[in-house]
């Protein structure tokens, strides 16, 4: 019987046929996971392959290593074929190799924080070495920023360009204003779950370099000492020679981070791919699992990349209908294979779509028979597929934790350590590092205007006591510079 995933839900929701519902739904919901994976993963898995060999450059050992733990369970599973126990013990290797590459991208991703911080000092710095051009006076500059700010009517992308003007104008905010408005925004969170609040405290502690990972200290060390030299660097006083030096540092140093972060994510990505296969295969009976010639195919990209990637000699080729000898050859015969799957991933996302949005609702409506059908192992794999189909490709894979609600004694005692860590930060910190922080965190914050004229007050005041030229003058550069790019996206959509 292969009942549509249409009908089940619908069974399910007017509460017919559950006993006989409830499995065929998990085998449904199964199959597309597995299948929609597959697909996709023959496309990333070629692509993955293309920016290692030609634009990613040699990898270190520790890159290799992960790459090389991805490929040997990529092999095991597609050419040796293994059992529902030994799909299992795969699926585990995977889960630990993705909390290892999401450990290592947090990391990534706090050193990249802490760059930007000096980025956005050094920007405030370079017109004390480069002639100005003409820009418009402040009153001039205030209505253009408010003109761009509020040219739609959409609360989103409104508070989206209020928050980027924040982030660039000068920063000239008290502390103690500053402290106000942190209170505020945690107070936002009064009511909401614990995991939000944690969520705006994690993202905070990024963006104000106050979040300490411990596994700094194991993984990539050698952002250390540059990112030291900058946190003793006397910005105030610095020649051109020091200037350059330091952009350099943090040119460099930046540029290393974001792209062993594409890499990172491309891992991630591939991983949680191979993982949703994998972990199907796992908890699907041989019958049960879905013979298609669209997924042979997929399959056969998937062992063709694999082969080029370990070098080995493979039968894989023979399939072609002419003799494939270069890696060129190779690629292109896998390349028109992956035309052959053109829109199979969208269909299967539309089905998925659907299944997903039911699935909460199936669970609670449904948790007893769920319990008693021995189906709660099946539940919460599909919650983990759920998550891993998402656009979070680090979401948190943990145990569900029943959240609690944030009162307003933990609200204040959140909004009281972080105000307590930014003035610990500040005391050995540099004016020109704490309004750097400021204007980072505050551009990530929600909005803390209530009327266009108190924007207008905040631009006009904050020209009026920026007595630096060279920092007005990058802060308005870059202001104009969106708004320009803002204006000439408009054009090209009417």
């Amino acid at each position: 019987m292969n009942i549509s995933i249409t009908k089940c839900i619908r069974e399910l929701n007017r509460n017919h046929n559950v006993e006989e519902m409830l499995p065929e739904y998990v085998k449904q919901c199964r199959n597309y996971y597995g299948s929609h994976a597959c697909y996709k993963l023959a496309l990333e898995y070629f692509m993955f392959f293309e920016n290692v060999s030609e634009e990613a450059g040699p990898l270190n050992s520790d890159e290799d290593g992960i790459l090389g733990q991805i490929n040997s369970i990529t092999e095991s599973f597609f050419l040796k074929m293994p059992d529902m126990e030994g799909c299992k013990k795969l699926s585990e290797e995977l889960l630990s190799l993705r909390k290892e590459i999401t450990d290592r991208m947090q990391v990534l991703s706090a050193y990249v924080d802490c760059f930007s911080v000096y980025e956005y000092i050094l920007n405030r710095l370079e017109y004390r070495f480069k002639d100005m051009e003409e820009m418009p006076e402040d009153v001039q500059f205030t209505e253009d920023v408010v003109q761009f700010i509020f040219s739609s009517k959409d609360n989103a992308a409104i508070n989206e360009k209020v928050r980027f003007v924040i982030g660039q104008l000068p920063m000239r905010m008290l502390r103690s204003k500053y402290f106000d408005v942190i209170r505020e925004s945690v107070s936002i969170y009064k009511g909401n779950s614990l995991s939000s609040l944690e969520g705006f405290e994690y993202m905070f502690r990024t963006n104000a370099m106050l979040y300490k990972d411990k596994n700094m200290d194991i993984y990539f060390t050698e952002f250390k000492k540059p990112l030291e030299e900058l946190k003793n660097a006397g910005f105030e006083d610095i020649d051109i020679t020091q200037y350059k030096n330091y952009n350099d540092i943090v040119e460099d140093n930046t540029y290393e981070l974001l792209k062993l972060s594409d890499l990172y994510i491309l891992f991630g990505e591939i991983v949680n791919l191979l993982y949703t296969v994998i972990a199907v295969a796992a908890y699907t009976d041989e019958a049960d699992r879905v013979q298609d010639k669209s997924l042979g195919v997929a399959a056969t990209v998937i062992k063709g990349i694999n082969v080029l990637f370990s070098g080995k000699d493979s039968d894989i080729w023979k399939l072609a209908e002419e003799a494939l000898d270069i890696e060129k050859e190779k690629l292109e015969w896998l390349s028109e294979l992956l035309d052959e799957l053109t829109g199979k991933q969208e269909t299967i996302s539309e089905i998925l779509d659907m299944a997903e949005a039911a699935l909460g609702q199936v669970k609670e409506v449904h948790g007893g028979a769920i319990d008693s059908l021995g189906l709660t192992e099946n539940f919460d794999l599909l919650a983990r597929l759920s998550l891993l189909n998402s656009n979070s490709t680090f979401a948190e894979l943990g145990e569900d934790i029943e959240d609690v609600e944030v009162t307003a004694q933990m609200a204040d005692e959140a909004a009281g350590k972080l105000i307590s860590e930014v003035k610990e930060l500040f005391k050995n910190s540099s004016r020109i590092l704490r309004r750097a922080v400021m204007a980072n965190t505050l551009e990530k914050i929600p909005v803390f205007f209530n009327t266009p004229q108190e924007v207008a007050d905040y631009v006009s005041l904050s020209l009026l006591q920026c007595d630096d030229e060279a920092e007005k003058y990058a802060s308005k550069e870059i202001i104009m510079d969106e708004i320009e790019e803002y204006r000439m996206f408009n054009e090209t959509q009417e």
